[in-house]
């Protein structure tokens, strides 16, 4: 499985690209239920599925395999994305395809129209049809098991390396995680919108491909990075611009 960081584009540059009023409403987070393109259906790989998150001019979510990002434009019913970029892991030959014939779909999108039923993206030969995803409460920072999904490194994102990373912080203080190669323990504390942690040991060791993720991981831990938890979604800021991205454990 290949992973390959890719630049995300700057922040200033989705704001400038955000939306014009007059259109209908369409931020929130959709699940992508069915499209066509050029008269013949989208395909929907069983056991893989398609988001579109829309904010105030930006856009994201998962094309079945890879996570995606960009910047949209609306004006009253007129609709469009700039410039896909995406992660670059690879699933099956059937995943691959799927998510190549979904965001060529979405790229070709003009005019956005909301139903009872969800959100519809129509362009030049092409429909996608959405149903709204219903919210996600704010998972527990204390007793949550926390899976390791992203590296960053100022406005680089990463996937992980392919080795498990989690974050275990228990409500009696103490906190472990893995990197993917080594275990650290020690005790925490949430100050000032901080993770603090104390007392750091490491135990185990890493192979020399698993030791970028591992010295990447160990850092930010180790920095008392800001936090912030979205949904089920836990950030991990160090001030020099390096961060973790997990996702709570179902």
């Amino acid at each position: 499985m290949r992973r390959v960081a890719i630049l995300l584009l700057a922040s200033g540059l989705l704001a400038a690209c955000g939306a014009v009023g007059g259109g209908p409403d369409i931020d929130g987070e959709w699940e992508f239920a069915e499209g066509t393109a050029d008269g013949a259906d989208l395909p929907r790989p069983q056991g893989a599925g398609a988001t579109l998150r829309l904010d105030g001019g930006e856009v994201d979510g998962v094309a079945f395999c890879n996570s995606y990002f960009s910047s949209y434009r609306v004006s009253g019913s007129s609709f469009s994305v700039d410039g896909i970029g995406q992660t670059e892991m690879g699933c099956e030959p059937a995943v691959m395809a799927a998510e190549a014939a979904y965001l060529a779909a979405l790229a070709a999108v003009s005019s956005a129209a909301t139903t009872e039923d969800g959100l519809v993206l129509t362009g030049d030969g092409v429909e996608l049809r959405f149903t709204p995803v219903a919210p996600v409460p704010d998972s527990e920072l204390a007793g949550t098991r926390w899976v390791l999904e992203s590296l960053v490194d100022g406005e680089t994102m990463s996937s992980t390396s392919g080795l498990t990373g989690t974050l275990q912080l228990d409500r009696d203080s103490t906190a472990e995680a893995t990197t993917g190669c080594r275990t650290i323990t020690g005790t925490w504390l949430e100050e000032d919108d901080r993770l603090v942690i104390d007392d750091l040991l490491a135990s185990g060791e890493c192979t020399p491909d698993a030791e970028r993720q591992d010295a990447h991981v160990t850092a930010v831990l180790a920095s008392g990075p800001t936090l912030a938890i979205e949904e089920d979604r836990l950030t991990l800021t160090a001030d020099d611009g390096r961060g973790l991205v997990y996702r709570a454990a179902a």
